[in-house]
């Protein structure tokens, strides 16, 4: 295995997971109030998705889904509307005791928490032009040459973005332990406001742009 290939998928991984979007809004607001696990998954979905879009840029197909990505089309706004809609339900979601059991933990909870991520992410026109710019920045496709290096690139891609995910749903979770209802209740105000905003953006965007 290419240790430097792969440390540079990892890289990329980390760095494309990052930036603070509505997937880290929902991975904070779902750690803190239901715990580690949902909050893990979610960041799971869209590392999944970041996979993904590795695969389509690596093995040469992302200019095609360049064009398909063009702003003419239904992606980004059909994005917003979802961030719109998951953002008003955190928005509105009753306030628990971070304290007690939940059944976030069903595995009903789990795929939503899942699906949605990955949904969000791989309908992001963002995300796959920023893989184009990361891959070409680094020069990802003049070093998998071969089969098995491209499937370490995708690896080390999908290890870094989980990485990432689980070092933010640990230190969210970590201050979920004593947060009353009222806290709570702050939480899913503010990060329900944040994601129908990030949604709001994203159709102003399509449209003017």
């Amino acid at each position: 295995m290419d240790l430097i290939l792969l440390s540079k998928a990892i890289g990329i991984g980390i760095a494309i997971a990052a930036p603070v979007g509505p997937i880290a809004m929902m991975c904070v607001q779902r750690s803190l109030k239901y715990g580690w696990w949902p909050g893990f998954f979610t960041g799971l979905g869209a590392a999944a998705a970041d996979a993904l879009l590795a695969a389509i840029s690596i093995f040469g197909l992302s200019i095609a889904l360049a064009k398909v990505f063009d702003r003419t089309n239904w992606f980004q706004p059909a994005c917003g509307i979802i961030l719109i809609i998951l953002g008003t339900l955190i928005y509105f979601e009753k306030s628990i005791n971070a304290n007690k059991k939940t059944s976030a933990l069903q595995l009903r909870n789990i795929a939503e928490n899942w699906l949605s991520a990955f949904l969000i992410t791989i309908l992001n026109p963002a995300t796959i032009f920023a893989f184009i710019a990361v891959f070409g920045g680094f020069k990802i496709g003049d070093s998998a040459v071969h089969p098995i290096q491209k499937i370490t690139v995708v690896g080390g891609v999908f290890l870094g973005a989980s990485m990432w995910w689980v070092g933010l749903t640990t230190a969210a979770a970590s201050f979920r332990r004593g947060l009353n209802p009222k806290t709570m209740l702050a939480v899913n105000r503010i990060g329900g406001a944040v994601v129908v905003g990030f949604g709001v953006f994203a159709i102003i965007d399509w449209g003017v742009f």
